[in-house]
């Protein structure tokens, strides 16, 4: 199976059909060429950065309506942010990420890419600018830390109809529960969704919630 096929058929697996394979391939060999210099990833085969990568980033593009502007905090490699970007051209992605190294790998990609929908900022997420937040229709992460971390630093950049898109492995819906007995007044669950990635069958959770907004009490 070539890189192409594969990428098509684990997109069509995950209820994707029609992609742009070239951008997504060109990716690729800037991950594998720059993940030889630069710590960007442990995986560097294309097969591997197509399935563990580009495949699973993939797995939350049905949860960002076209036009979203979505924030991508603690994106690495650019991931979820790109592969969301180049399936969808429509999306407003800003990219954060606090490791030089990385920025400069996603400044590059993103030239090379054309990537014209994407913003990058070289920072931590807990210290992006004041006029960010409150911005963002959709807040995602992939690998950050747990629910309750994420949560933490990304519900602030959430415009008031906006949702968090968490990814998670196995251990998700547990992470969820633990945060949900600890906070149950802040954030309410809109769903999770449980899979299996194609080809490697590793288990992945998706969850989205969304801050609940109280009206603010008014002296009479």
């Amino acid at each position: 199976m070539t890189n192409e096929q594969l990428l098509r058929e684990g997109a069509r697996r995950i209820g994707i059909k029609n992609l742009r394979a070239d951008l997504f391939l060109s990716y690729v060999d800037l991950l594998r060429k720059w993940g030889k210099r630069v710590n960007l990833t442990s995986v560097l085969t294309d097969r591997e950065i197509i399935i563990k990568h580009l495949i699973d980033s993939l797995t939350v593009a049905e949860f960002m309506p076209p036009g979203s502007r979505v924030l991508d905090i603690g994106t690495g490699a650019g991931l979820p942010g790109i592969p969301l970007s180049i399936y969808d051209p429509s999306l407003r992605v800003t990219l954060v990420e606090s490791v030089g190294k990385k920025v400069a790998f996603l400044k590059h990609a993103k030239r090379s890419l054309g990537l014209l929908g994407v913003d990058i900022h070289h920072a931590r997420a807990e210290d992006l600018t004041e006029r960010m937040r409150g911005r963002f229709d959709r807040v995602t992460s992939r690998a950050v830390g747990s629910v309750d971390t994420v949560i933490s630093l990304g519900a602030p950049y959430l415009d008031i109809e906006g949702e968090m898109v968490i990814m998670k492995g196995p251990r998700g819906k547990g992470e969820w529960e633990d945060y949900a007995n600890r906070y149950p007044e802040d954030m309410e669950l809109l769903f999770t969704k449980e899979l299996k990635l194609p080809f490697s069958g590793e288990n992945r959770v998706i969850i989205s919630a969304k801050p609940v907004y109280r009206p603010m009490e008014t002296e009479i």
